[in-house]
């Protein structure tokens, strides 16, 4: 901008005419034009693309070059016709040039020397040799001072380019502090992200491990089925209702339920069908008390806790959940009928433990249900007696074997025509320290305690023993008892063959009697435990038929061999009873099985079950049950002739 000024200013004002001038204003104009326009483009290229500066700096020093070459053509060509301002004003403007040159360009030396030498030393020459005083002594000054602006220039382009360099490095520290910075907060903001995230997944884990530590803790104290209280959760709940009611000075009862023929429901219907009649049971005893003082004790047993209940309050709503169950249950389109069993008792009076109570409760229940009837039942002092009875009988039981207690009776079986012996059933009995202890006693508590396994395969091997030694009635069989327990385990047809093979009896001499109850425990289960004894050639037969579970169809689907009668048709068989002694004898020789009928105690009876076709007769008129040592002097007191 100042060059373009000055040279107009010396090409206009000063000697205006001299020829040459205008076309050097011309040229030199064109030059600083060139030059804007460049730096213009070169700032705007710069922004795009920053690799471009080595050669925008090229065009700039050509440019002030050129620039500096053409103010020193202008002092050669014009100074002889320069008047002395002129000149002066010449020589000020170039060494102004030159002196501002220096920082200016002083970031390329090459440039920044050679612009200040254009401009000073031709001048500094020119007026050295001069003949015009002035101009002398102004080359006495310009041409010292070009020499000193060498060592400026060094000096400074030195300074710049350190500078430079420093403010590169600067910018360089810089753009690593910015990108640091910028790694930094992408880092931070990374790291709140993944802290965000972090936190919703604790929280959400911290929600996931509370839902399944709640869900573990139903499942560990709520019944599957039912949604009611487990055993566990139950006992626990009624330790506490037990506390509050001995600190309130309130009674509390507990109600221990039992459902009667569920098992054959569930058995013959499906489990499926068993579950929806557990369900509907369980809606109705929860319409009683509150569903968190109601549980399931497992299987069909049920347990109520009743907070400030006395007795005659605990009975009365015994006796309407008794009620309750009693209606109808419809299931898929059946009508389903079942009973129920209730033992009650009451805290603190009968205890203040939570599992003793249980067991008081459910000791009731099960001596309530002994009886068969349908009333609830109260705990008593009585009834305690007679359950510690029965514990002791139970403990005495456990070493009755091992003390030789146990013994067998043999009850003879006699042919219905000429009452020759044809077989002996075996008889467990027990002599309990001098005092005799029926079976009618001690075997069910045998079965509900698990020893009939034992003391049945004891009485098994001991009658197997006795009938191989028999003298007297070398072909006799005999015939033995086998509980429902026995048979349904997994071992009994291996402890059958033991028996066989250890006493060395015929297989066709033993008999082994079962009850028709036990075709309600697992059917499919018990036919096949009775097909494999009859292919060992072993003799079965159904005691107490007609009285039980099963139906007098039922004898087709059995591979049975006698059908034993019930006393209790034989002591009614002037009246109903013979009907149906009739129909059982029928069916059984039309499916080839032989009849024996049990309990009979009189001549009369004797004729005439022989008249209906019976087989085989056993009772007190021929003989009661002996000992083995008596079989021997025992002789059959009746004749042919008395019949």
């Amino acid at each position: 901008m100042f060059s373009s000024l000055a040279s107009s200013v010396l090409t206009f004002v000063y000697a205006s005419g001299v020829q040459g001038k205008f076309t050097w204003w011309i040229a030199i104009s064109l030059v600083m034009i060139v030059r804007v326009v460049d730096l213009i483009e070169w700032q705007f290229r710069s922004r795009k693309n920053l690799n471009n500066g080595f050669f925008g700096i090229v065009r700039f020093g050509t440019g002030a070059i050129l620039t500096a070459i053409l103010w020193s053509v202008h002092t050669l060509l014009f100074m002889p016709s320069m008047d002395v301002a002129e000149f002066c004003f010449s020589a000020i403007v170039l060494s102004s040039f030159a002196a501002g040159a220096i920082p200016l360009l002083s970031p390329s030396r090459f440039v920044s020397l050679s612009y200040c030498l254009i401009l000073s030393l031709p001048v500094g020459i020119i007026c050295f040799i001069s003949e015009q005083t002035y101009q002398q002594f102004l080359g006495y000054v310009i041409l010292p001072s070009s020499l000193l602006l060498i060592p400026l220039c060094f000096k400074t382009a030195k300074f710049t380019q350190k500078a430079i360099h420093q403010n590169h490095q600067n910018e360089h520290l810089i753009a690593q502090m910015t990108l640091e910075k910028n790694r930094t907060t992408k880092s931070n903001h990374e790291l709140k992200i993944a802290s965000s995230k972090l936190d919703k997944s604790n929280s959400e884990l911290e929600q996931e491990i509370k839902k399944r530590t709640e869900q573990i803790l139903q499942m560990s104290n709520i019944d599957s089925l039912t949604k009611l209280l487990n055993r566990k959760a139950f006992t626990i709940n009624l330790e506490k209702l037990i506390n509050t009611a001995q600190s309130k000075k309130h009674s509390l009862a507990l109600l221990f339920i039992d459902l009667n023929g569920f098992k054959k429901i569930n058995d013959t219907m499906g489990h499926k069908v068993g579950d929806s009649v557990l369900t509907q049971v369980t809606q109705r005893i929860v319409a009683f008390a509150e569903v968190n003082r109601v549980g399931r004790w497992g299987g069909d047993e049920f347990l109520v806790a009743l907070p400030y209940s006395d007795e005659d309050t605990a009975m009365s709503i015994a006796s309407a959940i008794i009620t309750s169950i009693d209606q109808p249950i419809y299931v898929h389109g059946n009508e389903l009928h079942l009973t129920a069993t209730i033992g009650v008792a009451l805290a603190p009076v009968h205890s203040t433990s939570a599992t003793e109570l249980i067991q008081l409760a459910d000791l009731t229940m099960c001596e309530q249900k002994s009886t068969s009837l349908s009333a609830p039942r109260m705990f008593t002092t009585h009834l305690k007696e007679k359950i510690e009875a029965s514990q002791k009988i139970l403990e005495g039981l456990q070493h009755a074997i091992q003390y030789k207690q146990l013994y067998l009776c043999y009850q003879p079986i006699v042919s219905a025509d000429e009452h020759v012996p044809w077989a002996f059933e075996a008889l467990l009995r027990w002599d309990f320290n001098g005092t005799f202890i029926g079976p009618d006693v001690f075997i069910p508590l045998a079965e509900k305690s698990g020893l009939i396994k034992e003391i049945g395969a004891w009485v098994l091997n001991r009658a197997c023993m006795d009938a191989k030694h028999w003298q007297h009635c070398a072909d006799a069989t005999v015939s033995v008892n086998v509980s429902v327990i026995q048979l349904m385990d997994d071992g009994f047809i291996r402890q059958l063959d033991n028996c066989l093979q250890s006493s060395a009896l015929p297989p066709h001499r033993l008999h082994i009697e079962v009850t028709e109850s036990t075709f309600a425990e697992n059917e499919s289960k018990v036919l096949f435990q009775l097909e494999q004894i009859r292919q060992r050639h072993v003799k079965i037969s159904i005691d107490d038929f007609g009285t039980g579970y099963s139906s007098l169809s039922q004898l087709q689907t059995l591979p049975v061999n006698y059908v034993k009668i019930d006393k209790t048709f034989v002591d009614n068989i002037n009246d109903k009873g013979e009907a149906i002694i009739r129909a059982t004898q029928f069916i059984a020789q039309e499916l080839n099985c032989k009849t024996i009928a049990e309990g009979v105690e009189s001549l009369d009876q004797a004729k005439m079950l022989a008249s209906m076709g019976v087989d085989y007769l056993q009772g007190y008129y021929f003989a009661k049950p002996m000992k083995n040592d008596d079989l021997i002097i025992w002789q059959n007191p009746i004749s042919n002739s008395s019949i």
